[in-house]
């Protein structure tokens, strides 16, 4: 029998135990675990955690009763080897990393073990409806599924009550400067006021979500045809334009080991041709050069402190070995999620090889900053081919397609 005791647990860092759950979960519990790994991995350095960082966990089970979820599944196996009937048992949870300081960065990842049965189109259609990306399609009995609902409706409640208790203004002995201007922009934009939220239903706080699976989107946020009976208001971020609805991303996924890059021999001989050396991102002059090729708002502190590999310009200056590192052309970086972020090469230098080798190189040298499973991953959105283009040409496969939302949390329920 199933205990009816709901466990909600909320931690400044992930347990062991929590980790070793989601790991059991891979591919689909890939977004969370990898920023729960970075936050127990780096927990001091400003990016891991912070003091408003929040571990949640929400099931009818203990993350150790979860875990034990193998051991019977084993038995239940061998039973049907000896003959018996045995029927496998879903031990079902939700998950999230939270740390809304983090504007306008993501704030929240979630992950519910309903993810695990979602059927969904890979490629994303390419109408432009609310119906249009992503599937409420699942292999679960609809009451499982419900139950997967409202265990990351719960946890949505807790983030309700994170956000009534967060500060207006971040400490300063802790904070820089632009993370406290940032956090006031928040507080703005996501409603944390009170005055704003007393507006009317629907108007926060809200909270920014990212890497979430559009099965969770479909039945908590559109349930169009509203047989889910779940109310939980939502809109698109503030970088997605007017005039585009919504911007689903495909998660290709990859193994280290079966990566594919072009030819060692092939690009040495490009990057000595071409004067260029391996090195990474290091100072503000990269981290601005960066910025300027991208639409979406990095911070500098997150671009500082990520792993990441970069291709720059070098410049012998007559002693062996010595040289002038010049301007970057290429570079890549893992995000707090364990993605590939921000793969970009110059346009001059575009067509060389010079994309996958640092996709490649990022994932091989800093997978490992986060866990030993070797799988890497990437976000890419369905109008991107370039980029979808390089990710397949490394080895890479969809698995299943998500999106960024902004949740309002007052449609949620009461605060947990």
């Amino acid at each position: 029998m199933e205990s009816s005791e709901l466990h909600l647990l909320d931690t400044p860092l992930p347990s062991s135990s929590l980790l070793a759950l989601l790991s059991q979960h891979l591919p689909h519990s890939l977004p969370v675990l990898r920023r729960l790994q970075y936050a127990a991995n780096f927990p001091s350095n400003g990016l891991g955690t912070t003091p408003y960082s929040h571990v949640l966990f929400a099931s009818k089970h203990s993350v150790e009763e979860c875990l034990g979820l193998n051991t019977a599944t084993a038995t239940a196996t061998q039973d049907q080897h000896n003959g018996f009937k045995a029927e496998e048992e879903h031990k079902h949870f939700a998950a999230a990393f939270v740390d809304l300081s983090r504007f306008p960065e993501t704030q929240v990842w979630v992950y519910s073990t309903l993810e695990d049965y979602a059927v969904i189109d890979p490629t994303g259609a390419s109408a432009s409806s609310a119906e249009v990306f992503g599937s409420q399609s699942h292999s679960l009995p609809e009451e499982e599924a419900r139950e997967c609902d409202e265990l990351l409706l719960t946890i949505l409640r807790r983030m309700r009550t994170i956000a009534q208790q967060m500060p207006v203004e971040l400490d300063p002995s802790i904070t820089s400067h632009q993370r406290q201007e940032n956090w006031r922009e928040a507080r703005e934009y996501l409603c944390m006021d009170p005055s704003q939220q007393n507006k009317g239903s629907g108007s926060g706080p809200k909270i920014m979500i990212g890497s979430l699976a559009e099965i969770h989107r479909h039945r908590l946020f559109l349930d169009i045809d509203k047989k889910h009976g779940y109310n939980v208001k939502m809109h698109k971020t503030a970088n997605i334009p007017d005039d585009i609805e919504w911007e689903v991303c495909q998660k290709w996924l990859f193994r280290t080991e079966a990566l594919v890059a072009a030819g060692e021999e092939a690009l040495e001989k490009t990057m000595k041709e071409e004067g260029l050396v391996w090195d990474c991102v290091r100072n503000q002059k990269d981290v601005r050069l960066v910025q300027s090729r991208t639409s979406i708002k990095r911070q500098e502190d997150t671009l500082l402190g990520l792993p990441s590999v970069a291709i720059r310009k070098s410049t012998s200056i007559g002693g062996e070995g010595d040289e002038i590192l010049g301007e970057m052309v290429a570079w890549g970086f893992m995000a707090l999620d364990g993605t590939l972020m921000t793969l970009h090469v110059e346009e001059q230098y575009r067509g060389k090889g010079l994309a996958k080798a640092v996709a490649c190189k990022v994932m091989r040298d800093h997978i490992k900053d986060y866990g030993n499973d070797g799988l890497g991953a990437a976000d890419v959105f369905v109008q991107n081919f370039r980029s979808q283009g390089v990710c397949r040409s490394i080895g890479g496969r969809v698995g299943w397609l998500l999106s960024w939302a902004v949740v309002d949390l007052s449609t949620v329920g009461d605060a947990l």
